[in-house]
Order: structure tokens, then C-alpha cells, then sequence
């Protein structure tokens, strides 16, 4: 297992050595949205294409469309499925498994749906009743489409998947992700994560991270896509805030 994933919590930057899959994507997502980007050369390569500004704020339902189309999409489901990222999770697993979920996400600006507060992974499906959730304990691999600098990425908080599942509360719109206010985070022990296009960063379930705060309108689009995999035989024993364990005998009585 990589020893950066074991010790911290997640890996290295790493980059993923796509053939096809990852520019199909890319053609994709451009198709979808040069009607809203600013006035540009349609020659010009795919990389620079989804690195362009919006000529505009894009509209909510901008933002849904592009979503919807995307993670329904043969090229994301490809992508997701493809060799080259079974291999990138061969760094912490001996035979990684796709896990139901994973999910395309577009940033826009002002768009608040796609800031994510602290949450663990793992507590967003621990009070799900669907049996193809439960007991998978899956890492995400967080690659980046399109790159991603330190104004509008992730925060990953080191060693903190050591720790407990916390207990996380509902937030509209999104789910469970938003740990408790009382579990203070150490500022020395946040890491931000920057990448170009095809890299990206593995952690584990219950490592704590969130969206990077807006602090600014920033019109460039940023995309990525939280890929999970997991492995049956990865150790899934870990301690559950008390307060979160209620909630699932609840969940389970309703």
C-alpha cells in the first residue's frame, strides 16, 4: 500500500496515463458548454478549449443540464471503468472494485451547490439502507479534467483518517456532508490539492476534506470527477461518533 495513503491519509499527486477515455470526456463536456464560453478559435486543443472563461455567470439550470448529461454519459462511465484507473488504485488495493457511486461535478461560479463543507466520504452513505453501499468502505481517486489551482480544488486534513467516522448532518441539496462544528480542524494539517488535467489525488473514507471556500467569482469552470473504488478484503473496522450511530438505528426503525 502506498505509505503517503497509510500515514496521511492520501496519496501524491498522481498523473493517469488515459488513452482515448479521457479526451472523449473532455469533447464532451465542451459540446455542452462552448455556447456559454467567451468568443475563442474552435480550433483550438481540447485542454485550452475547457480552460476558457464563461462569457457570463451560467444560469442554474446551465449547471443541472450539464450535470444530468455528463453523469448519465457512455464517455464518464467509460472513463470510470477504464485500465488506466483500476491500475491508479492498485496503489492502495490488491484488487480494486468500481463502487456504485461515482460522480461527475462541474464548479461554477456562485453556483453554492457544488461547495462541499468538511464531511467524510464514508459518512455519506453510513445511514444508507441499500446493500451495494454498505459494507464497501471504497477510496476516491479526485482527477481533475480540466486542472485545478488553490483557489477552487479540495482540502484534504492530514492523519485524520485515523480518527472516528464523525457525525455528519444533512445539508439541503447535497446529503450528509457536514461534519459537526464541535470537531475543530487543524490549520497546519490542512493540505490543498493542485493538479493539471488527468492528475489527481487518492484518499481514504474517512479522510476529512472539503471544497476549497469561494473568496472570489472565478469564471473559468472547473471539472473533476470523484471515482471510487473498493476492495473486499481492505480493513473496514473503525469507531462511529455515537451521535451518528443513533441516527442509523433510527434510519433503519423509519
Amino acid at each position: 500500500m502506498d505509505v503517503n495513503f497509510a500515514n496521511r491519509g492520501f496519496t501524491k499527486i498522481i498523473p493517469i496515463q488515459f488513452e482515448d477515455e479521457l479526451k472523449n470526456l473532455q469533447i464532451k463536456i465542451y459540446d455542452l458548454t462552448k455556447n456559454l464560453l467567451e468568443n475563442h478559435d474552435e480550433n483550438l486543443d481540447i485542454q485550452d478549449k475547457l480552460k476558457l472563461k464563461f462569457k457570463r455567470k451560467p444560469s442554474n439550470d446551465d449547471w443541472s443540464r450539464l450535470m444530468g448529461e455528463i453523469n448519465k454519459s457512455n464517455e464518464l462511465k467509460e472513463l470510470i471503468n477504464c485500465k488506466p484507473v483500476e491500475d491508479a488504485f492498485k496503489i492502495i488495493f490488491d484488487n480494486p472494485k468500481p463502487f456504485e457511486i461515482s460522480t461527475f461535478r462541474a464548479r461554477f461560479p456562485e453556483q453554492k451547490r457544488v461547495l462541499y463543507n468538511w464531511h467524510q466520504d464514508e459518512g455519506t452513505w453510513y445511514l444508507s439502507k441499500k446493500k451495494e453501499h454498505l459494507n464497501k468502505f471504497p477510496a476516491t481517486l479526485w482527477l481533475s479534467l480540466n486542472g485545478a489551482n488553490k483557489d477552487e480544488s479540495i482540502q484534504l486534513v492530514k492523519y485524520s483518517h485515523k480518527k472516528k467516522l464523525l457525525n455528519h448532518n444533512f445539508v439541503s441539496g447535497q446529503g450528509f456532508f457536514n461534519i459537526d462544528k464541535k470537531n475543530e480542524i487543524d490549520e497546519n494539517d490542512i493540505f490543498t490539492v493542485e493538479t493539471k488535467a488527468s492528475e489527481g489525488v487518492l484518499f481514504h473514507p474517512l479522510t476529512i476534506h472539503r471544497s476549497v471556500p469561494a473568496t472570489k467569482i472565478n469564471f473559468k469552470p472547473r471539472y473533476t470527477i470523484d471515482i471510487r473504488y473498493y476492495d473486499e478484503n481492505f480493513e473496514k473496522k473503525f469507531k462511529v461518533d455515537w451521535k451518528f450511530s443513533v441516527k442509523k438505528i433510527l434510519k433503519k426503525i423509519f
